[in-house]
């Protein structure tokens, strides 16, 4: 679907089941998502959730599998929820496994994302959100020419505790825009 530099961001796949449950079954990965830490069954539910998006219409949701070019193994996830069709607005997000961090690879999914959400699906606003601290997140965000637009207090309620977000956003016409 989108090729990047050392990507291929597609489709999930069900045989990608394992790869996703590998990396994201570790801590690092869940600890700042409001979700429980996947298990076996709940990855499988998943895979069946994401299969049946792709032929939503119109689709508004893109949970997608990162691929490495050179080895054809998935190394992350890359995500673009359209939230508002009429005002063309979208959400982004992205996941890197844990052996594959530290090569920018989050930037270079999220750079994909805002392409793809800019020039295939015509959005004018995207936004991006992160629990307060996530500053792994939040340095893509800066390199990906979002700007800081504040933090949502107390807005996400996960494994039973209130977290607050910090919000990001990039505009169609913005200079920075990857």
């Amino acid at each position: 679907m989108i090729d990047t530099d050392r990507l291929f961001i597609r489709d999930v796949r069900p045989t990608d089941a394992d790869a996703f449950f590998d990396f994201m079954q570790r801590e690092d990965y869940w600890r700042n998502l409001p979700i429980d830490p996947p298990t076996r069954a709940s990855m499988q539910t998943l895979i069946e959730r994401r299969l049946s998006e792709q032929t939503a219409t119109p689709r508004v949701l893109y949970i997608l599998a990162a691929v490495d070019k050179a080895t054809d193994k998935v190394v992350g996830e890359a995500i673009l929820r359209v939230t508002n069709l009429r005002h063309r607005n979208g959400e982004v997000g992205w996941a890197v496994a844990w052996h594959q961090t530290g090569k920018n690879l989050g930037t270079e999914i999220g750079r994909a994302m805002i392409r793809f959400g800019f020039d295939q699906l015509d959005l004018h606003r995207i936004s991006a959100r992160c629990r307060v601290g996530n500053t792994a997140s939040q340095r893509i965000m800066t390199k990906l020419g979002m700007q800081y637009e504040g933090i949502a207090r107390e807005d996400v309620n996960a494994r039973d505790e209130w977290w607050s977000s910090s919000q990001w956003s990039i505009l169609r016409g913005d200079s920075a825009r990857p």
